[in-house]
């Protein structure tokens, strides 16, 4: 082989690392959106690499360990109670009663471990007409 070919096929044989390597990333950060009660049913699927889900706090069950800092609390459907744990700090709008997503994996012991959480804002959301005022 001359240089040339050499040179094509080593850049070829890269090209076809990294499009290997986006793909497989692409699909180990695609999880699914689903209810709470489709997450219970689903929790053990190995083909889901993580979960998206919404739910509402249930603030009787919150416990916040700020020095290390640890979450843990429960969201519900108003049918399914789930356990979520969150090693990170507490949202700034955690407590203002709007629904949270969660998003990460079931533990063994039934427990959600979210990797992220959004608590969701309705007033960043609001629609506002040209002259200023919200609709």
């Amino acid at each position: 082989m001359n240089n040339r070919t050499r040179l094509i096929l080593a850049v070829l044989i890269i090209m076809g690392a990294v499009g290997f390597l986006i793909f497989f990333g692409m699909q180990q950060g695609v999880g699914q959106i689903l209810t709470i009660e489709e997450a219970l049913q689903k929790k053990y699927d190995i083909n889901i690499s993580f979960i998206q889900m919404e739910g509402q706090i249930n603030y009787d069950t919150v416990i916040y360990e700020p020095n290390k800092p640890l979450i843990t609390f429960d969201i519900t459907d108003e049918k399914n109670n789930i356990t979520v744990i969150f090693k990170d700090v507490k949202p700034d709008n955690f407590d203002s009663g709007y629904p949270i997503i969660v998003e990460g994996r079931f533990l063994e012991d039934d427990r959600f471990l979210a990797d992220k959480l959004l608590v969701k804002c309705p007033s960043k959301y609001e629609e506002v007409t040209e002259a200023g005022g919200e609709t």
